[in-house]
């Protein structure tokens, strides 16, 4: 008997003999490898279906076979359409606000020109390259004033947002400045507050601001009247500015709207406490792009009471 040699059975093909089973199955499904002799082997096509692949569910029922390809392009789709319409939250950009407390004397030795009016037209280039290098002396610089963030309340009330520094750095870590950095987004207004912890050096005299190109210029805090032209530094009693506190008054629309300067993104509003000492609200309004801003304040005496505690004035037995 001849006989075909081993080979591998095709997928969906079942070997059968040319004899059997012939009234089963007709004879145009038989493939012949050779010759018809006697008893051999062919390759039978079957109607049966392919077996499943491995991993694979049976078919659900009543769907057409197109079905999961439409549903997996629709989705696709979907998500597309998501991605380019939902608005992707910007990132938060970083400020920085450099702020220095010094005596009045410690001031006055670098304005070395006319001042004008006190509205920025003097430029102090000596007086940040001293604070940044160090070239200072210690005992001109007021210590005991810090930064706090504005609460929401007061923030609220300015028109501003509250926000939580990311960074700090005392007045030893970056030359003679305190900083201090936060995230926001531009074109918010952010509130920071500069207070004395003691009762000596109590009266801001004069202030120097970066400008927008991070030039310090000096200013005068001038008391606004009632028809106040917008400065960079004004004053106002320390009593109207707290009232925004705790919800209060909108001191931004009711009073700084019209006399306040933003436009160079940094101003100074003086409050005037009396005896119990000024304090300064610095408002910074946020640029598009990270910036630095920079503030110096020039403290002095307030009346004889500044004198007798320092051990200077009349009464003093260090005089």
């Amino acid at each position: 008997m001849e006989r075909l040699g081993a080979e591998p059975i095709p997928v969906g093909l079942r070997q059968v003999g040319h004899d059997e089973g012939a009234a089963g199955r007709p004879a145009r499904h038989v493939v012949e490898r050779a010759p018809a002799r006697g008893r051999q082997r062919g390759w039978v096509l079957t109607n049966e279906p392919l077996p499943p692949a491995r991993g694979a569910g049976p078919p659900s029922p009543g769907r057409p076979p197109w079905y999961s390809c439409v549903v997996s392009r629709v989705a696709s789709v979907v998500w597309l359409v998501a991605l380019v319409l939902v608005p992707v939250r910007a990132r938060a950009t970083e400020y920085t606000l450099e702020v220095s407390d010094l005596i009045d004397v410690g001031f006055h030795y670098f304005v070395r020109g006319p001042v004008g009016h006190g509205e920025g037209e003097l430029a102090l280039p000596e007086l940040a390259r001293a604070l940044d290098e160090r070239q200072m002396g210690r005992g001109v610089i007021l210590y005991d004033r810090d930064l706090y963030p504005a609460g929401e309340g007061l923030a609220r009330a300015y028109g501003a947002v509250a926000v939580r520094p990311t960074a700090y750095s005392s007045s030893e870590e970056k030359g003679l400045w305190k900083s201090v950095s936060w995230e926001g987004k531009p074109g918010e207004r952010v509130v920071w507050v500069v207070r004395p912890s003691t009762q000596h050096w109590r009266e801001v005299r004069e202030l120097a601001l970066s400008d927008g190109t991070g030039e310090l210029r000096y200013y005068i805090p001038y008391g606004v009247t009632l028809w106040p032209r917008p400065s960079r530094a004004v004053a106002y009693p320390l009593s109207t500015l707290r009232s925004g506190e705790d919800g209060g008054s909108p001191v931004w629309d009711k009073y700084l709207s019209r006399a306040v300067d933003l436009s160079e993104g940094l101003a100074a509003v003086v409050g005037n406490g009396g005896l119990n000492g000024d304090w300064v609200y610095l408002l910074v309004e946020d640029p598009p792009e990270p910036s630095t801003f920079r503030a110096v304040i020039g403290w002095t005496y307030r009346g004889s009471g500044d004198r007798i505690q320092a051990g200077t004035g009349r009464g003093s037995i260090l005089r």
